[in-house]
Parts: structure tokens; sequence; C-alpha cells
């Protein structure tokens, strides 16, 4: 019980919410993370042994261990004297034993703090070794900051409506960042552009993302679009010709502006997925894919047939949901407007009740204050209209209230937190993370919408699990679990005082 960022066992997914709150991680595990998916390529930390020790199986690559991460195991006389005659011999010993093709030289805590110059030792050591030595830089000392965050949210609470959200925030520090910074300033090379071709991030898609590029690339294909990359999971001369692509279809933007500066090509930023979520939502996809390449009639050739093959099960399956009530739980309101979009108008469930629990520190956290806030109250009412809900709002409901909302619906959406059992009402479980690329996609989801309506399940009541007292803020934590509790909430309280 005391183990707070297990893997979820029915999915195969680590909860990242929970990861980046509970788990002790430095921006390593990004930086590993995006290696992980480039075919034939090596790592190798310059650090201390405990350090690679820690990243080889760490909490958030418990699905995909690192068992082959070489550590430099810098000790006392490195650090005085220089570690280069080691790191020569580790990266002597890995060319041999694992052949790569690409060899990644990552910094740690201790080679940042003596100022170690990998990219020097790197330049001067490449004639050494056919394998492609890439240095990582820190761009910053640390893992990013919560001004990142926060910069996110003061822009969203701007956001018009009905428009594509992409923030200036670009997530300087994020391991996984600097590594596709690499990736382009000292791997990708010029090349002749190829029209209609694209380049596909293959990172941060949600669950089953492998499925849904697999579904884009179907789509694309239709439209007479090629993938040049999904990028980084490719091998080494696939991204040194990654400049061939006519448009770049990111998630995170930093390195496609970087790509943009160096080799002129364009991007497409998906920032929040749910605003391309839905039949509307896809389709403004690929027309806004279509108008970036030159090819909207082709789009919109296949979207017209595509749709045509789906219309009428999709049709008939929004009036099956019509028939229903729900009532939403929400733990924010920076991203209720993206929900009621998602629920009311792409799924076509009515919702009737929206009940918003927020941690007590919730505006202390996000650096929101009261007018940021009124923004974000303010959108909420104008999605309400714009989506025809005509739900109730209860802000901070007590246990009765909340009780009272649920049980006056046929249905509670929510993301499953034990506490919701006590309500006694079946629930929807979170919807939000779906977003699929193609027409056909979506109405399977809705398939599986409608199979949970006809069979409804209540949370697991039953379960031992579910008679436990679950700290409300600091979920999963337990109430009993004091010195814990304490403990995250001085670290919290210290977090937010950093500048």
């Amino acid at each position: 019980m005391n183990q707070y960022y297990q893997d979820n066992m029915l999915l195969g997914m680590n909860p990242s919410s929970y990861l980046h709150r509970y788990a002790v991680n430095g921006k390593v595990s990004g930086n590993l993370a995006c290696i992980s998916e480039i075919k034939n390529a090596a790592v190798v930390l310059y650090s201390p042994r405990g350090c690679g020790f820690h990243y080889r199986c760490h909490v958030r690559s418990g699905q995909s261990p690192v068992y082959e991460l070489e550590c430099a195991d810098l000790r006392n006389n490195d650090v005085i004297f220089g570690g280069e005659k080691k790191l020569t011999a580790l990266l002597q010993k890995v060319e041999r034993e694992q052949k790569p093709e690409i060899i990644f030289l990552l910094p740690s805590v201790v080679s940042d703090i003596i100022n170690d110059d990998l990219s020097g030792l790197a330049c001067s050591l490449q004639p050494q070794f056919k394998a492609k030595l890439v240095p990582i830089t820190s761009q910053v000392f640390s893992h990013m900051d919560k001004s990142n965050g926060r910069k996110v949210l003061r822009e969203k609470a701007c956001q018009k409506q009905k428009q594509k959200f992409s923030s200036s925030a670009v997530y300087p520090g994020c391991g996984y960042v600097e590594v596709m910074d690499a990736l382009v300033e000292q791997v990708m090379e010029p090349q002749s552009v190829q029209p209609r071709s694209v380049n596909i991030e293959a990172f941060v898609w949600g669950y089953n993302g492998e499925d849904k590029l697999q579904g884009m690339s179907e789509m694309l294909q239709k439209m007479g679009i090629t993938v040049n990359a999904y990028l980084p999971a490719a091998d080494l001369q696939t991204i040194k010709k990654a400049p061939q692509a006519a448009l770049n279809i990111v998630r995170r933007k930093k390195w496609a502006l970087a790509m943009e500066q160096r080799f002129g090509t364009p991007f497409l930023h998906v920032a929040d997925m749910q605003e391309w979520h839905g039949i509307e939502g896809i389709s403004d996809l690929y027309r806004q894919i279509g108008k970036m390449l030159g090819c909207e009639d082709a789009v919109e050739h296949v979207l017209q047939e595509e749709y045509e093959r789906v219309a009428a099960r999709y049709q008939e399956l929004r009036a099956e949901f019509a028939k229903y009530k729900f009532c939403l739980i929400a733990h924010g309101i920076a991203y209720l407007p993206d929900a009621l979009r998602v629920y009311q108008q792409d799924y076509g469930l009515p919702i009737k009740k929206i009940c918003i629990i927020m941690n007590p520190s919730y505006q202390a956290e996000t650096g929101l204050d009261d007018a940021m806030m009124q923004r974000f109250k303010d959108r909420i009412e104008l999605a309400k209209a714009e989506y025809g809900c005509e739900a109730q709002i209860l802000l901070e409901p007590s246990e009765d209230a909340l009780r009272e909302a649920a049980q006056s619906c046929d249905f509670v959406i929510c993301n499953g937190h034990p506490r919701y059992a006590a309500l006694d009402v079946p629930v929807l479980y979170n919807l939000f993370d779906r977003s699929v690329w193609n027409y056909q996609g979506f109405v399977d989801i809705m398939e599986e919408v409608w199979q949970m309506l006809q069979q409804p399940q209540r949370t697991g009541s039953s379960l031992l699990l579910s008679k436990l007292a679950y700290d409300p803020v600091f979920y999963p934590m337990r109430e009993a679990d004091k010195d814990s509790k304490a403990a995250r909430e001085l670290y919290s309280r210290i977090w937010r005082q950093r500048k």
C-alpha cells in the first residue's frame, strides 16, 4: 500500500501524473525515454555508479528498463583530475560489445557541477569511433521547473473560443527535449525537400499511441502524403534525412522550432489533443495538414469518403447516448472547457451536473490569481453555451451534495478515485485521453462507450483497495500515512516558493 507509483496493472501504463508528483526522477529519465525509441543506440551516463544503477530500472521506465545503460563510474579522483581516460575506455567497450550506430553521452549532476565539457570530449574522441557520438547538453541545471506549467495555464486562460492552443512554453531542461534538440543540431543534415511528406513525432500521444499513429499514417497515405520518419523512433540514417520532410507534426515544439530555424521545416503543433478530438477535430487536423502542404482538395476528398463510411453508425450512437444523463466530476477548471467539448459535443453525452473538486492549494500550486480563476470560469460558461450544455455547476460540493448530484444522473464520469465508490452510481471512467486520428477509430471508441452503457459498472466498492481511507489531496497516499503526507506537503510548500 505504500508503493505510491506502481504501474497500472490493467493497462500496463504508468500514471504519469502520479509519477511526476511522487517519483524521484531527474531529467535523465526523460533522456532515456527518448533514446529508448531510437534504433541501435547506446547510452553512456557520465556519472557516479549510483546514478547508473538507479536509471537502469527506475519507476518511469518500468515497462522498458534500460539494462544496457553504461555508467562512467566517476570517483573522487575523476572529479578532481578529469575522467577522459576512463570515458574513452568505456566508449571503446560499448562500441566493441554493443556495436551501436550512435552513442549518447548523458551529463549528470556531478558533471554539470564541475562543468565537464562533454561536447569537447566527444569532438576530440569522434575520430576514434565508427559510431556517431552525441553529447547531450543540460539546457538548465535542473529538470524543468513550475514556471513552464504556470505559463501554459496563464496562456490557456487567455485562449479564444475555438482557437487551437499552442503555448509559448518550450520546456527547457526536459530530458526528452534535450535529446531531440541534440538530434536536430548534431545528427540531421541538409536534404532536398520531398513534397507532400511529413515527419511525425512518435512520443506522448497517450494510451495506445502506436495504434493512433498507425491510423494517422493510413489516413495520410490515402491523401497522397508520405511519412518520411517517425521521430525519434528511427535509425541513424533516417534521422539524418529527417529534413527531407515538408512538414513536422509534433507534440513538443522546442525541437521543431530548432529544426525550422536550421532547415526551414515548418511544423504543426498538436498541443492539446482534446482540441483535435472527435469527428470535427480529426477533420480540422487533416485540413490544416492539407493547407500547409498545398493539397487541400485531396484531403477533402478522402475526408468525405471516410465520413460517409461511418456516418450512419455515428449518428445512431449519438442518438442512443442522448437518452442518458451524466454527472462529470472534475479536479480543476483549466481544462474543463476541453472536457465539455469531448463529452458533450464529440461523444454526444448530455452532461447535467458538473462537480468541481480541487486541491485546497490549487491556486498556490498553479500560480493562478483570482483574475485568472475568473477567466477560466468565464471560459467554462462560454463552452457550455457553445456546446449546448445545460449542466448545473457545483464548486467544491459537500459529500451529501456530491452524492445527490451523482444519483440524479445515470452515470458518473470520473477518474476512478476510490472515494467515488460511496456514490453507488455506475461509472464511465475518464475518456479524456482517447484521441484517435481516423473516423473509424473514433466510432470504435463510441462503440466501447455504448457497451459500457449497456453493462453498467459501479466503482470497485467490494475491493479491499476501495475500503482504505485515501487522502483526498495527495491520492494515492493514505490518510493514516502521516509522515509521508507531512513530507509531501513540506516539499510542495518549498517548491511553490522557488522562483
